[in-house]
């Protein structure tokens, strides 16, 4: 049938006004769908079986359509009362949304946080923030692991993953935070024994540090999308690790460029095909796919994100 079920939606005239059913008649309309009986409703809302049947009654001369046919042994919802029953749970998840969040915005935040960072966003973006934030939430008790891997936010609980560049796993919600760029590094020192490479296929004869979580970790794919295949000379899993052996003229690394700037500034490590890099690297913070984002997290990240400079969720 035609939504003119959108019904008589919510809205009937009477007397040249508009009337809404209140959402309790909404309430006990769905229960009634569900249950499929008047007694078992009541039971549920701890009244009798005679005021179900009044508060559905009202709502059907409310709204001018029959919604429901009664027998003796049940109740059963017409074509149109099952349309508008749809409605009305929409309604009802749409209320429920909106008391949830006024309750979160007049609740001060509280509980544990459980977050996830990479070490050097962690420490470049959330550590000289953490002092602020726990005096301006004093009840939130913060758990934070400096971590270069990608949790499944769901099975271990985790409230917010931020800065990294990999996708979460499991189910959630993905929001850009900042973005970065690649750099191509290697110390004065390396680059004097071993030269410098001048276009990316010439980095199959240098020695090439890799993270071992990415994947694949033997290939480098640049701005004109050449894919180069490399054997990586080391292999490690941690970004300090790749950035001190880059330091100790070990090999050439590739690195998010907020963790080698300041070594580029003192001249410590030199970086290299920079007309072949890759720019925007996206920079996330993840949280679990759920109706509500409960206050703590909600916080945290506007936080956050307002200390980085970019739009809150």
């Amino acid at each position: 049938m035609k939504n003119y079920l959108e019904c008589a939606l919510m809205l009937s005239t009477h007397n040249n006004w508009l009337i809404m059913p209140d959402l309790s008649q909404m309430k006990t309309l769905v229960l009634t769908s569900e249950l499929g009986s008047l007694a078992a409703v009541g039971r549920k809302l701890r009244i009798s079986a005679a005021a179900i049947s009044k508060q559905l009654t009202k709502l059907e001369l409310e709204v001018g359509l029959q919604l429901l046919v009664r027998t003796t042994r049940s109740v059963e919802l017409t074509e149109v009362g099952m349309n508008y029953c749809l409605q009305c749970k929409r309604v009802l998840e749409e209320a429920e949304t909106a008391s949830y969040l006024i309750s979160q915005i007049k609740s001060e935040p509280s509980g544990v946080l459980k977050i996830v960072s990479g070490p050097h966003f962690a420490n470049f973006y959330i550590v000289p923030h953490i002092k602020e934030f726990l005096l301006k939430y004093p009840k939130i008790e913060l758990n934070l692991e400096l971590a270069e891997r990608i949790p499944d936010l769901n099975t271990e609980a985790i409230d917010v993953m931020i800065g990294m560049s990999i996708s979460a796993n499991g189910a959630a919600i993905q929001k850009r935070i900042m973005t970065t760029s690649y750099s191509f590094c290697a110390s004065p020192q390396y680059l004097s024994e071993c030269g410098t490479p001048q276009k990316p296929g010439d980095l199959k004869n240098h020695r090439y540090i890799t993270h071992s979580m990415r994947k694949p970790d033997n290939e480098l794919t640049f701005r004109d999308r050449e894919v180069i295949t490399l054997t990586p000379y080391i292999r490690v899993n941690n970004t300090q690790t790749m950035l001190n052996f880059a330091l100790d003229g070990l090999g050439v690394v590739k690195l998010h460029h907020y963790v080698v700037k300041e070594h580029l500034k003192r001249g410590s490590l030199k970086e290299l095909l920079t007309a072949y890099n890759h720019s925007d690297i996206p920079i996330y913070v993840t949280y679990p796919e759920r109706r509500f984002i409960a206050s703590k997290v909600r916080c945290f990240i506007d936080f956050i994100t307002e200390k980085i400079g970019y739009p809150a969720i």
